[in-house]
Order: structure tokens, then C-alpha cells, then sequence
């Protein structure tokens, strides 16, 4: 709904008082609630939950209706703002989400709207129109009462009915204001907010062919990746039936050529090539599939989510499974039970992007009963989504995060696969971790919560080892055999594969500069001499990471983050990987006029060395730009799958729940990347990446290898993913969490403050800090909590403003929560997961 100037308040409007959270309305101890008028006309049709648009300042916001105040406080706010207009379609919250949102606002010290937010249909916020329609039928009377600017309303509103406010306006050229304040007054107009979904158009698909009878005369030798799309097109039309032309996906013929937009627009101008566009096809839910018989280990875990599903036992389940264990069979068969039992199923992956494969095992399990919901859909259809799970049509919804506030009827399951990923915390108000969420959301509804990983978060493991989650172990791969459907239990498991870390030191001793030691080299001639796959790992983009001058030393930094950019060969540009400020590379130094070098690594880098060393391989590099260039996860995971792809080159896009069957070899061109980051998360964060992405290899059969590259191959993190032995990872980091008291031992809550100018954020930082510290002596915690800083963030600029962090550590955070101090400006973050 487009802002608007808020209507004077009036006194004439008689009715019912309510409290309102509202969207932009500032926290403090109210938690952004403010009180207004129900008119008198809407008090029946206003309750508790109901969307409602209200006028805040000089505009309007939505805002939930939280309660009625009583008869005798009401008579003591008839002097405040009517609100503006209802939400129709009508919608309201029930009590359990205004409960859990209360919940919610408290944890992670936000507003009350901003924590509700999440439980509203998709797209509510920005699609709402205003409308304006008749209340009562129009007599002679009432016409000759009114003005004249009200009558051409009056008569406008009787012809056309319900009208948008902004059609009413351009008919009669009048902003209307005062016009349509009297008639409400009088009763006789009332305003609504309609909430408007269109049905997205039929998709169109691109192909293109070859045109019959193209020009001869025209020589593409200077343009060789026109001449490879012709080519390819020819070569496919040779295989076509006698006398046809080969009609192709545009985004395959891409892809398969390494050509681009711009080289199809020069062929079809050229007339050698033509476009055809034709509607998508519709899907066809796939035949349901059989459920495998289960492993031994299986059959152990699987016995206890039952027996937890059939005593709505919320207690968190962690199904600590190494990689391939067979975890999402477990899922699946949760799944089932809840269904079988009228019940619903939330699923939660860490990106949707990288959940293609465990969505597509759902839906082949569950055909035409699973929803599918992420952010990057389009408005209406993840609203016509989200209308098919509230009204009970679909029972299953798999998605990110979000997810979790999907209006399932009858909770009976709620899965967190790859419980340990970062993504399930949310980094933008309501700063909520979903683990969290999830576990007040199945206590309250008496659900089982699986959280399932190869390598738990230390909070959780620690939590299965005091007793407050139950721990699940497949300690076994489940080996190919033991896959297809109908397998007798007794099948063999595979063994993980065997890791070799390589000591990049003395790769540099015996004068090895390049970026794959020896080691990973031969690794990679034996792979592709079996004509398998292999997957190389670098958690870094572009081509060089630094670029700096050879005669004065300096370094090309971003100006707004005072980071060094790195250099992207595929768009000739030099990116900040922070707020993604990019410039044309210049031909020396600015400052003295030497000649530029460009050091370091990135996957580009790692990419072209590859080429390089074995020309006849086929190699695809898969991160964030790859990914952006070619239209999704799901055409390069198909690339793979269908071992058009030799040698995988990305980054951690690669590392997580991918499940490919002819990867046997995997490379980690540089362990340490997150190894040495401030942060006291940095080892679990490293133990778990490699763990991860060696568990890529040999999923099917054994024989698989992985080599680890790492200039500090004792820190126990990288030991212990060598062997991947998460119980000696995990004894000795609880021990250094327990010495430095960080969580489990402790909760942190981390405040975080940003300026364009520096002084300024010092001088707020430290009247910040004795805020904190007066809190914290005023709930009785002046002896119990560690306050640390103020101090500059790890990323000091960002975005052209610097940032300043304080952190707040105690056992117990909870009496610090209440009318915590957070100024305008401040950005607060309970049990954040990183501190950098």
C-alpha cells in the first residue's frame, strides 16, 4: 500500500480502544504497541490478530491488532487516532502465533509487528490497494446534504461500486482528503486495504535452431563462440529426424557452449539462428517411490522417532548421522507417519538453492503433497502456497527458515537437516535462530523436533551430553546396495573415505608454487583416467584476492569498506565481496603509476589452473557468480548428475548435502581460510566445511580419496576432519569453550552500532556501554555479566559506515532481556553466531 499523509485525528469517532503493534513504530518498553480507535461501525468486525493500516506520524503502516482495552481505560483514549482501514481478504492471527510472536519480540529484543511479521501471507505488506465503497444505500436526502465534491463521490461510488482510492482520485481530480473524512464521519464510506495477488502468466520458455535457409557467405572465424553455437546446433541437427531442424533450450545451448545472451542476439541479427518462445510445460507430480528397506542403524533410529511421534515427545531428537548414513530416510519416513495420522510436517534445509535433491526425494516420496516455500518465488505463488497449507489442502512444507512460520495445521514433526549451518539464524530483525524457534514451536504444539547433522553444533552436542536432547547416532554409511528399494537390512555399509592432508609448507620447500600440491595433482590424473568425478574446494571467489602496486606497495581497496577488492576475470571488474562496490581494473597505479599485480586465489584462479593442466577434462566452476551467470543451482547440479562435468571447482555452494554418485575425489585447495578469523566459532567452522565436502566423496562405492591442503595441518580442527572424528574435534572444544566461557558455558548478546562518521560511533559506543551496565545493575546481574568493549567491529567499515560492537556475556540471559536499553540506531543480536 503505497504511504500516504495520515488523516487528522478526530474526536467524533465513538467506539472501542485497542492496542495496535505497528510496522516502523519504534521498540522501547512498549515493543512498538500503540493504542487507537476502533470506529464504531468496525468494533464487531475487529478482533485480536486482525491487519489493520493505522496512521503513524504524517503516514500510514500496518499493524496487527494485539487487544481490546477495557470499557473504562477506553474512555481515557477517545482522544486517539482512529485506525485508517481493514486488510481484506480478512486475516487474522490466532492466539498461538500472537503468543509465540510475543515470544519472539522478547528473545531477540525487537518490536511486536517486526516478530509477527514472519506469520503474515506472503506479500501483504507491499501489495495492499486502497478501496473505498459504500456503506449504506444513497437516498435524495442524503444526496442534498452532502457538497457538491461529496456528491461526485457519492454518485462515482454508486456506478462503480468498490473503487481504488487512486482510480477515485484521477477520475476527480481531487485528492479527496477532507471529502472522504466527512463521509466517514457521517457513515457512509468506509475505507479497506485489499490485499491484491495476481495470477502469475503462463511461463515462456526460450529455444532456438538453426534458420533453414541461412546466408553461406558470412565467415564467423573472428567470433569463435558464434562459431561454437553453430556448430553445436548443427551437430544436434545431424542427430534430429531426416529434414528437421533441431530445436534446443536456449539455457542448455548456453551452458553447453560457454557462450551468452549477447552471442545468441548477434546470431539471430546475423540471420543464422531464430528464437521460438513456448509456454512451460505443466508438471506432472512424479510416480510415488517405494521406501527402502533400513539399515540395522536405521531401523534403531527410526524406532525412536516413533515412539517419540506417538507420545508428542518434543524433547529435541539430534540425529547425528555421518555423511550418507542415510539421515532424510528417517526424515521421510517421519513424514509418513504424520500423514498417515492427519498431522503435518515442517522440513527445514539450510538454503533452498542447494536443497534440489532432498525437495525432489519429498516430493518423489509425496507426490502432489508437498509445498515448497522460499522468498525467491514469486509473490502469488508462494501465497496461493501458503492459502493450500492453511486450508489443510497440502500437509508438508519444505523451505529455509521461514518456513517455520507456514500455517501447517497440526504440527506433529519439525526437521532441521544440516542443524549446524548458519543460515538458520537470521541476520535482519527478527533476529531469530530457527533451532530456537523450532523448539518453542514443538513444545507448544506438541511436535517432534529431529535435528539432524554429521556435524552437530557444539551447543547441541553439548545439550545431548547433559541430557536435554536425546542423541541419535548412524555411525555407518549405507552403501549402494543398501539404497534401492526392497534391500534386506544386512546390506554392507561403505566406509568414509580416507583423507591425506598435505602440508603446504613443504610443497613450498621443494619449490611447488602452483595451487595443487602433488598430491592432488595425481589425484586427479587417477580420477579422470577412471572417468569419474572430483570436486575441487576453495572457499574463495574471483581471480586474485589482492591486487597491489609492484614499485609503492599499495593495495586496491574497496572506498566504502577499507577492504581489499578482489579481481573477477569473467566481468573484467574489480569486486568488494562486502557491499559489491565494482570498478574497470585501471592500467597501473594511481598513485605512483606502477605496474599492478594480482595475488592470491580464488576459484577462478583455481579454475583456469585446472584447465591448464588437464585440457581435455571438462571442468565447471559452481559459485555465487557462476551460479548468477547461468540461471540457478538446479542447471549446474543437472550438469553434474548428468557427468557432463569431469572436474566441480566451488565454493562451500558445493560442500553441503550434495549427494553425487560418481564424485571419488575431492581437494581442499586451502583448509585454512576460516581457521585464523577472530571469531571464536572459527575452529567449528572449519571442522565442519571439511568434514562436509570430503563427505562428498564415495557415496556409492568405495575407493574414494580426498586430500586436504593446509599451512597449519596440526590445529586440531583440520586433524580431526582428517580422520573425521567429530568426538575428538568436540573434546577439545568444549574445553577451550569452557576455559573462555563462550557458549555453551555462557550466552553472548552482541550490540552493534554504525555511523558514517567514526567519533561519532566511538563517543554513542560508550554511553551505549554505561547504558548496558546500568541495566544490568538495575536487574540485580552488576557482578554476573562480562561486558566487552566498546570496541571496533572485525569489519570495521562497511558500506561507507563504520561499525561498533559491544558484547554482553552471562550465564543467564534472561532477566537482561527485559527493557533491555536500545537507542535508535543500535542493532541488537541475541546469541549471535559470529562475531566478526
Amino acid at each position: 500500500m503505497e504511504t500516504q499523509h495520515a488523516p487528522p485525528a478526530t474526536n467524533n469517532v465513538a467506539g472501542r480502544a485497542v492496542r495496535i503493534a505497528v510496522d516502523s513504530a519504534r521498540g522501547g518498553s512498549a515493543g512498538g504497541i500503540l493504542a487507537y480507535l476502533v470506529p464504531r461501525q468496525w468494533v464487531t468486525r475487529v478482533d485480536s490478530g486482525q491487519l489493520v493500516w493505522v496512521p503513524i506520524r504524517k503516514k500510514l503502516a500496518l499493524g496487527i491488532v494485539i487487544e481490546f482495552l477495557d470499557e473504562e481505560n477506553s474512555s481515557e483514549l477517545y482522544s486517539t487516532r482512529p485506525i485508517h482501514a481493514l486488510v481484506e481478504p480478512a486475516f487474522r492471527l490466532d492466539a498461538e502465533a500472537l503468543d509465540l510472536g510475543e515470544w519472539i519480540a522478547r528473545e531477540t529484543v525487537t518490536t511486536r509487528f517486526s516478530a509477527l511479521a514472519p506469520f503474515l501471507p506472503p506479500g501483504v505488506s507491499h501489495r495492499a490497494v486502497e478501496y473505498l465503497r459504500l456503506v449504506v444505500e444513497l437516498s435524495q436526502d442524503t444526496l442534498q446534504a452532502a457538497t457538491p465534491a461529496q456528491r461526485r463521490l457519492l454518485d462515482l461510488l454508486a456506478k462503480r461500486g468498490e473503487i481504488s482510492l487512486e482510480a477515485a482520485q484521477e477520475q476527480l481530480g481531487s485528492s479527496l482528503k477532507t471529502v472522504i473524512a466527512r463521509l466517514e464521519e457521517r457513515g457512509l464510506v468506509e475505507r479497506v486495504a485489499r490485499v491484491t495477488h495476481h495470477r502469475p502468466a503462463p511461463g515462456l520458455e526460450r529455444f532456438i535452431r538453426l534458420v533453414p535457409n541461412r546466408p553461406d557467405s558470412l565467415s564467423l572465424e573472428t567470433a569463435p563462440k558464434q562459431r561454437a553455437v553453430v556448430s553445436y546446433l548443427e551437430q544436434r541437427g545431424r542427430l534430429a529426424a531426416h529434414g528437421a531442424v533441431a530445436l534446443l533450450p536456449l539455457r542448455d545451448v548456453i551452458q553447453l557452449t560457454g557462450s551468452d545472451h549477447a552471442t545468441i542476439g548477434a546470431l539471430i541479427r546475423k540471420g543464422l539462428i531464430e528464437e521460438v518462445r513456448r509456454a512451460k510445460p505443466l508438471s506432472v507430480a512424479p510416480a510415488p517411490v517405494g521406501a527402502p528397506a533400513l539399515t540395522a542403524n536405521q531401523a534403531r533410529a527410526w524406532s525412536a522417532v516413533e515412539d517419540a511421534l506417538q507420545r508428542r515427545d518434543p524433547t529435541p531428537l539430534l540425529l547425528h548421522g555421518v555423511t550418507g548414513s542415510g539421515k532424510t530416510e528417517i526424515y521421510l519416513r517421519a513424514v509418513a507417519w504424520c500423514l498417515r495420522h492427519g498431522r503435518g510436517a515442517i522440513v527445514l534445509v539450510p538454503e533452498i538453492g542447494l536443497a534440489s535433491q532432498v525437495v525432489r526425494r519429498f516430493q518423489e516420496r509425496f507426490p502432489g503433497e508437498v509445498a515448497v516455500l522460499h522468498s525467491a518465488l514469486p509473490d502469488a505463488e508462494r501465497y496461493g502456497t501458503w492459502l493450500r497449507l492453511q486450508s489443510g489442502e497440502l500437509s508438508v512444507v519444505v523451505g529455509p527458515r521461514s518456513a517455520l512460520f507456514a500455517p501447517v495445521n497440526d504440527i506433529g514433526l519439525i526437521v532441521l537437516d544440516e542443524e549446524h549451518e548458519t543460515t538458520y539464524k537470521q541476520e535482519s530483525e527478527p533476529r531469530y535462530h530457527a533451532r530456537r524457534l523450532a523448539e518453542q514451536l514443538a513444545a507448544r504444539s506438541g511436535a517432534v523436533l529431529v535435528l539432524g547433522s554429521a556435524t552437530p553444533s557444539v551447543e547441541t552436542y553439548h545439550r545431548s551430553e547433559e541430557g536435554s536432547a536425546r542423541r541419535l547416532v548412524l555411525a555407518d554409511r549405507v552403501g549402494a546396495t543398501a539404497v534401492a528399494a526392497g534391500t534386506s537390512p544386512g546390506a554392507p555399509s561403505l566406509d568414509l573415505p580416507p583423507v591425506e592432508v598435505v602440508d603446504m609448507r613443504l610443497e613450498l620447500h621443494r619449490g611447488n608454487t602452483a595451487h595443487l600440491s602433488e598430491r592432488l595433482h595425481e589425484l586427479l590424473e587417477r580420477t579422470l583416467a577412471r572417468q569419474e568425478q572430483a570436486i575441487l574446494f576453495l572457499n574463495r571467489r574471483g581471480l586474485a584476492t589482492i591486487v597491489l602496486c609492484r614499485a609503492c606497495g599499495q593495495r586496491l581497496i574497496c572506498p566504502h569498506c577499507d577492504i581489499p577488492l578482489v579481481y573477477h576475470q569473467d566481468r573484467q571488474r574489480l569486486l568488494c565481496h562486502r557491499c559489491n562496490w565494482r570498478q574497470t581494473p585501471p592500467d597501473a597505479c594511481r598513485a605512483c603509476g606502477g605496474v599492478l599485480n594480482y595475488f592470491g586465489a580464488g576459484t577462478q584462479r583455481i579454475e583456469q589452473e585446472v584447465r591448464r593442466l588437464f585440457p581435455g577434462a571438462r571442468v565447471l566452476r559452481w559459485d555465487q557468480d557462476a551460479v548468477r551467470r547461468q540461471g540457478g543451482h538446479a542447471g549446474l547440479l543437472q550438469q553434474v548428475e548428468r557427468h557432463e562435468v569431469d572436474i566441480l571447482v566451488g565454493t562451500q555452494m558445493i560442500a553441503k548435502g550434495l549427494d553425487l554418485p560418481r564424485v571419488t575425489a575431492v581437494g581442499v585447495i586451502h583448509a585454512d581460510s576460516l581457521l585464523h578469523l577472530p571469531d571464536f566459532r572459527s575452529g567449528e567452522r572449519t571442522f565442519q566445511l571439511l568434514t562436509q565436502v570430503a563427505g562428498r566423496a564415495g557415496r556409492r562405492a568405495p575407493g574414494s580419496s580426498v586430500v586436504v591442503q593446509s599451512y597449519t595441518p596440526e590445529h586440531y580442527a583440520v586433524r580431526a576432519a582428517a580422520k573425521h572424528d567429530y568426538a575428538a574435534f568436540y573434546a577439545e572444544e568444549i574445553d577451550f569453550r569452557r576455559v573462555h566461557r563462550f557458549p555453551p558455558f555462557a550466552r553472548l548478546i552482541r550490540c552493534i552500532y554504525r555511523h558514517q562518521d567514526e567519533t561519532t560511533c566511538a563517543a554513542e559506543s560508550e554511553e551505549m556501554a554505561r547504558r548496558l551496565a546500568r541495566h544490568a545493575r538495575a536487574v540485580g546481574m552488576g557482578g554476573e555479566i562480562d561486558l566487552l568493549g566498546p570496541t571496533p567491529a572485525f569489519a570495521s567499515r562497511v558500506r561507507g559506515r563504520y561499525q561498533w560492537q559491544i558484547i554482553l556475556r552471562a550465564n543467564d540471559l534472561d532477566p537482561l532481556l527485559d527493557d533491555l536499553p536500545v537507542p535508535p540506531g543500535w542493532a541488537v543480536d541475541v546469541d549471535p553466531q559470529q562475531l566478526l
